[in-house]
């Protein structure tokens, strides 16, 4: 409990020393944003439990160009050790900054948690490497077929689903002992806010921290061009309520449509702090 309790006091004095504000939005909502195959956490009177913090939060940047929540998320997942059916998030939205801040702001908010030197590797790196293709210079769909070849999965899979398995399966195993970044996250991948680099065909200004092989934070300077990213949102099925309010808002100009944003998963924080591998150490009661 001290430990969580240290951990939330941390992270509120770096974000307000850096003049964000601590809000709150609504923990049942009108809407569910799909996880994956994740079923839904849904209330009675046609509600849902929110899954994630971020698409609400970032309407709050019509009132202050930095914000922050922390509070509690639900996911339909069977428990294990990294898993909870509730857990804390920190969500945070700042308008008007680069990806650049934001990855220097992540690695200050997991400070507590930090061992050693941080690896980087780059996923697009890694995707050359095994594909022959450069998204530098061209987009993820050419690197499908090589991937699920080396994945030995069907190449017609939605490119979303292949990306993350690979992910998942031969890029995050290299994380264990380590704080590491993974960047250069390919365009296409499950993440649809996340803006083209600059300079780019195939690579998104997006960034996941692990820790010890564990996922701590996940973070993007989001799309500037609104049309683009409710086309990926709409073919990923991501596009809901929330995220048609946030398009039409930009469109306006009541929201910038220049921002960057991240969540941190605190429970994970913790654990990846105190060295532990279950998260139900952080869990101090549970009814979900």
């Amino acid at each position: 409990m001290e430990r969580f309790s240290d951990i939330l006091a941390h992270l509120r004095t770096c974000l307000l020393s850096q003049s964000f504000i601590e809000t709150t939005t609504p923990v049942a909502r009108r809407s569910q944003v799909p996880i994956g195959n994740r079923p839904e956490a849904d209330i009675e009177g046609g509600k849902f439990l929110r899954t994630m913090i971020g698409p609400a939060l970032r309407s709050t940047l019509k009132c202050h160009n930095r914000v922050f929540e922390i509070g509690p998320c639900f996911r339909n997942d069977i428990p294990d050790k990294t898993h909870s059916p509730e857990f804390t998030m920190l969500d945070l939205y700042a308008a008007c900054e680069t990806y650049e801040f934001l990855l220097e702001l992540a690695l200050a908010l997991i400070a507590p948690a930090i061992h050693g030197k941080v690896l980087y590797i780059s996923v697009a790196d890694v995707i050359r490497e095994v594909s022959g293709v450069d998204l530098v210079v061209k987009p993820v769909e050419a690197a499908i077929s090589p991937l699920a070849l080396k994945l030995n999965c069907d190449p017609s899979e939605r490119p979303d689903r292949i990306i993350d398995q690979f992910v998942e399966k031969v890029i995050e195993p290299k994380t264990a002992g380590r704080t590491t970044v993974l960047c250069d996250y390919p365009v296409g991948g499950s993440e649809p806010c996340a803006r083209t680099k600059p300079g780019t065909i195939g690579i998104a200004n997006r960034f996941e921290i692990f820790i010890d092989g564990l996922e701590v934070v996940h973070g993007y300077e989001d799309e500037v061009d609104i049309d683009i990213f409710s086309e990926r949102a709409a073919v990923l099925d991501l596009f809901d309520d929330d995220h048609k309010r946030i398009a039409d808002d930009i469109r306006l100009g009541a929201i910038p449509h220049i921002s960057v944003g991240l969540g941190i998963g605190v429970e994970r924080l913790c654990m990846a702090a105190d060295g532990v591998r279950d998260i139900w150490c952080y869990r101090f009661a549970s009814s979900f």
